[in-house]
């Protein structure tokens, strides 16, 4: 994990508490729209909750960039022998509205995020309800 990894995630954190502060005071307002949630705000927590969750994404996107050293580019390529076979598996799922889109690298990951998303779906509309 590099520096702007944490970095990011410190930013992310204190933008968050900057937003639950503003809730709070009353500066700022959250709800759901559909299945959507927003927030918004007019008072000094909003812009610093807004603008501290806008440099963690920008510093997480630009971590990436920064991992690849210049010594990774000069080895001998004659001598390179890869050390052993590696695969990743991996998965996702896209909510648009109600609707999910799961897609995995296995069926198991694809099973499990199903799973994942009916769960979500159960709790945005009916969970919500309660509060």
């Amino acid at each position: 994990m590099s520096k702007y990894h944490l970095f990011s995630i410190m930013c992310l954190i204190v933008g968050i508490v900057f937003f639950v502060m503003g809730v709070l005071s009353g500066d700022v307002e959250t709800g759901f729209v559909v299945v959507f949630p927003f927030i918004a705000g007019s008072g000094i927590y909003a812009f610093l909750g807004f603008i501290f969750v806008f440099i963690s994404v920008l510093l997480f996107m630009f971590s990436f960039t920064s991992t690849v050293e210049s010594n990774d580019f000069q080895a001998d390529y004659d001598e390179y022998q890869p050390s052993r076979k590696t695969s990743i598996k991996g998965g996702g799922v896209v909510l648009i509205g109600p609707i999910p889109i799961v897609f995995g690298s296995n069926w198991k990951i694809a099973v499990i995020l199903m799973i994942l998303a009916i769960i979500i779906i159960i709790v945005t509309f009916f969970g919500f309800k309660i509060l």
